[in-house]
């Protein structure tokens, strides 16, 4: 006789607040009952369109420590796009990795390809000795949007089958994983990361005077020559104090404007868009080591600073360079019949400027932050988006197409136009098809960047 099975009439909801679900409806939290189910399993299977690895690991990590040798992890995950493949591989290793160090023996991770469509299916199988429980609907583990989800007992034979199919189709993240293919916009844009200047923070000055705009202006013909004023900052609108001017260091100083390693040239290697500079990832390993060098300079400078202004000797530098400061630009002031005023309470608030830099200077957490030159981050999937894909798309052609009018190519675009080779294409829109189709002919590598 077959065994029959059962659709609970409780439904399974995440997040249930959204649409205010009543107490007159039979559901249960998505988490609570795969939680339940997942406690005393003695396999464990998931198929998941999406993935997230810390949940995924918390969910199986349910069973109890005593039972986890014995309980068998079957886990497979779509694959977004062929340029994440190195990222979803190492994800997924991480999460074997982790299931393994947890006390499971019988792991399998497997990442379903994504040609020709993305694997979107959520299923979760939890087998307790012969029997079976499922749960099929729209939810991935550490899913924090509104799901819904159904709930099924029994043996089903359809479902196991695809189950089956699924893990006979996918590949194991103990294999290697398959080459990147880029093929569409998609897979190489996503082959690259954003990267973005973080603001110059003014750390270092402080303003003794109060100007207007005609005083600045004249302040800034003033300023054409030698302004005779000690330890200023002549960049600043207010022509402040600069505190690190009186403190001096040996060697090149890395958070001088003027060196050599502060000024980490990222332009060349990318293209301005309307989400920020796009670098491939193929450059962007060889700035991010440039970035690393510099930003541990600036650090230890800054560091040295902090040791400096703490020290009975600097304290007394700086307050002594401050008083030369107000001085001489007093007299500079006169001079050009500039009549500024005083900073209310400036000795006060001067003091209060010193001993916040002097306790900045003491928290490595913020000399990091102080110390950034350059920051990365992936680059978004937003191509479930077509207004954000066309602006996107179009702000980095129409940068490719102006770039290519001017005599100085920089990397990331010589390399798109000698794979065109068409001095025709002039217009964002004529570049973005041309390579649209050029790439889906013959795939892009990282051997199309020029070197």
């Amino acid at each position: 006789m077959a065994e029959k099975r059962a659709v609970s009439s409780t439904i399974y909801v995440g997040r249930p607040d959204l649409i205010e679900l009543g107490d007159d409806v039979d559901y249960e939290e998505i988490d609570e009952a795969l939680g339940a189910a997942a406690a005393s399993a003695t396999e464990i299977t998931i198929l998941g369109g999406f993935y997230s690895v810390g949940p995924l690991v918390s969910l199986c990590c349910k069973v109890k420590k005593s039972k986890r040798k014995t309980c068998r992890i079957k886990i497979a995950v779509g694959l977004e796009a062929s340029a994440m493949i190195p990222r979803t591989w190492q994800d997924m290793r991480q999460l074997r990795r982790d299931l393994l160090d947890s006390g499971f023996r019988d792991v399998t991770v497997a990442i379903v390809d994504r040609a020709p469509v993305h694997f979107h299916t959520k299923l979760f199988r939890f087998l307790h000795t012969t029997r079976p429980v499922w749960f099929v609907g729209s939810a991935n583990p550490g899913s924090e949007r509104h799901e819904l989800m159904i709930r099924l007992s029994g043996r089903h034979e359809a479902l196991s089958d695809y189950v089956a199919a699924v893990f006979n189709k996918a590949v194991d993240v103990k294999e290697k994983p398959p080459a990147i293919e880029i093929g569409t916009l998609r897979d190489f844009f996503l082959a690259g990361m954003l990267c973005h200047k973080p603001p110059v923070q003014r750390l270092f000055t402080f303003d003794a005077f109060n100007f207007d705009v005609h005083q600045r202006e004249v302040l800034a013909t003033a300023l054409a020559g030698s302004s005779g004023v000690n330890h200023a900052s002549p960049k600043t609108q207010g022509f402040g104090f600069n505190l690190r001017s009186p403190l001096t260091f040996e060697g090149e100083d890395p958070l001088a404007a003027e060196s050599p390693k502060g000024r980490i040239q990222f332009r060349p290697y990318s293209v301005d868009t309307a989400l920020g500079w796009w670098m491939p990832q193929f450059f962007a390993q060889e700035i991010k080591g440039k970035v690393r060098n510099d930003e541990e300079a600036r650090e230890r400078r800054l560091a040295e600073i902090g040791d400096a202004l703490r020290s009975t000797q600097g304290e007394a530098t700086v307050r002594t360079a401050f008083q030369s400061h107000i001085d001489s630009m007093e007299e500079f002031l006169n001079k050009h019949q500039i009549e500024a005023r005083s900073v209310t309470g400036r000795d006060l608030k001067f003091e209060r400027f010193l001993a916040s830099r002097v306790k900045a200077l003491s928290d490595p957490e913020t000399i990091r932050r102080h110390a950034r030159s350059l920051t990365f981050a992936s680059m978004p999937d937003i191509w479930t988006d077509g207004s954000a894909v066309k602006e996107f798309e179009s702000s980095f052609f129409e940068d490719v197409a102006y770039r290519a009018a001017g005599t100085n190519q920089h990397r990331v675009v010589k390399s798109i136009l000698f794979r065109l080779d068409d001095e025709s294409l002039t217009t964002g829109e004529d570049l973005a098809e041309a390579f649209k189709a050029s790439i889906a002919e013959d795939h892009w590598a990282d051997s199309d960047w020029e070197e």
